[in-house]
């Protein structure tokens, strides 16, 4: 009986995760080109400040899309409000960068730790909100 369970619930489980690791693949290379810094090459030269505004973001992103696989009503609407997800992160992004504090890209890529801080737990509080208004 479990075992029967377990081979009818293994297609949605590999769908829903394929889906849920497209999304994340995607919404990391859309951002990191909206970013005018090079994420990746400055976390590789040891910048904490990068690292902390892309892992915040990410986790920002990724709370919602894990909460909506828990209450979707199919892949199709999983990655659709997915896709909410990552223009709301590419939003916050905007709004802090552009309309806030427009030199925090320079203090990311000069190591400003608490300039990575604040981008990325913005980032996570606004997924963190996002979350809970994604729930039927």
């Amino acid at each position: 009986m479990l075992l029967s369970y377990f081979i009818g619930a293994l297609p949605h489980f590999l769908a829903y995760f394929a889906g849920a690791v497209g999304l994340a693949l995607a919404f990391m290379v859309l951002y990191v080109r909206i970013t005018p810094h090079p994420e990746f090459a400055l976390i590789r030269q040891g910048n904490s400040a990068a690292a902390v505004q892309l892992v915040g973001t990410f986790l920002g992103f990724a709370i919602p899309v894990a909460l909506v696989i828990a209450h979707s009503v199919s892949a199709i609407d999983m990655l659709l409000w997915g896709a909410v997800a990552a223009l709301i992160q590419a939003l916050v992004f905007f709004a802090i960068a552009r309309l806030l504090f427009r030199a925090i890209e320079d203090r990311i890529s000069k190591g400003c730790t608490a300039s990575g801080i604040f981008v990325g737990g913005i980032g996570l509080g606004m997924g963190i909100l996002q979350a809970a208004c994604m729930v039927p």
